[in-house]
């Protein structure tokens, strides 16, 4: 019987679309590697006390991250700045206040009496505001010998600096607490993780984070909320991994 002409070109149309149909290749893609932390710990460190480090509070406290806040403790309440009822309420959330000197002076400039009181009053103003102080960070990380024998005098358990980090656990001297490099307004979220990852890579250590303004395009030294809000996220999901997040004065104390 002789095959019908129509079904003779349907068919010949489908083996043609058949044989130049494009050959699905097999995905060489490699599996993103899952994370794992066995020896670091991060610390999230503010400073100044600018009235949008509050901004932080709901973002810590939904992803049960506590911070360390370095306060200035003569500009608190001046305009631009966290009153004491916002330290109050960051304290009540289980986050640190730190000493930061009383009025943000270079203490490698600063000498004798006028350096025992930007150290010494701070704390006390901090004590008196009902917070446990026990750490301190040096404005612009600038101190010399003085300075930091004013700080251990004054009643501060440690000091941390801006620059050299990670440091390790426990560290080589903490009254010169070494920092991860500044975040700046255009310091990534993939960034940040990746000096997580860089330190754990290197066997672990300490990466303590130092964050000042939180708004946009308001700073050099800025972290824009949506950025801030994003990497909390991240860290919390890597708690789960073995990432360790304390405040400074958790990591120094054992807690």
């Amino acid at each position: 019987m002789a095959f019908p002409r129509k079904l003779f070109v349907l068919l010949l149309i489908f083996l043609t679309g058949c044989a130049n149909a494009p050959v699905k290749q097999a995905s060489t893609a490699t599996p993103q590697k899952s994370l794992h932390f066995e020896n670091t710990t991060v610390s999230l460190t503010f400073d100044d006390g600018a009235a949008d480090n509050y901004l932080a509070r709901s973002i810590l406290a939904q992803n049960d991250i506590q911070a360390t806040f370095y306060i200035v403790s003569g500009f608190t309440g001046m305009e631009g700045y966290m009153t004491k009822e916002q330290l109050r309420g960051l304290y009540e959330d289980g986050n640190e206040i730190g000493g930061h000197t009383l009025n943000h002076v270079n203490l490698a400039e600063t000498e004798n009496e006028k350096l025992e009181m930007e150290i010494c009053q701070d704390r006390t103003n901090l004590l008196n505001y009902g917070f446990n102080v026990t750490s301190f960070a040096f404005p612009y990380g600038h101190y010399n010998e003085e300075a930091k024998q004013t700080v251990i005098d004054c009643g501060y358990g440690n000091a941390r600096g801006v620059s050299g980090g990670p440091d390790t656990i426990p560290p080589a001297d903490k009254y010169a607490l070494k920092a991860m490099p500044y975040i700046v307004n255009d310091t990534s979220v993939t960034k940040m993780i990746r000096y997580i990852i860089g330190v754990e890579d290197e066997g672990g250590g300490w990466a303590i984070f130092v964050f000042h303004r939180v708004c946009e395009d308001c700073s050099q030294y800025a972290i824009d909320l949506d950025t801030f809000s994003k990497f909390a996220a991240r860290l919390a999901d890597q708690k789960q991994n073995g990432l360790v997040i304390k405040t400074i004065g958790e990591v120094l104390n054992g807690k």
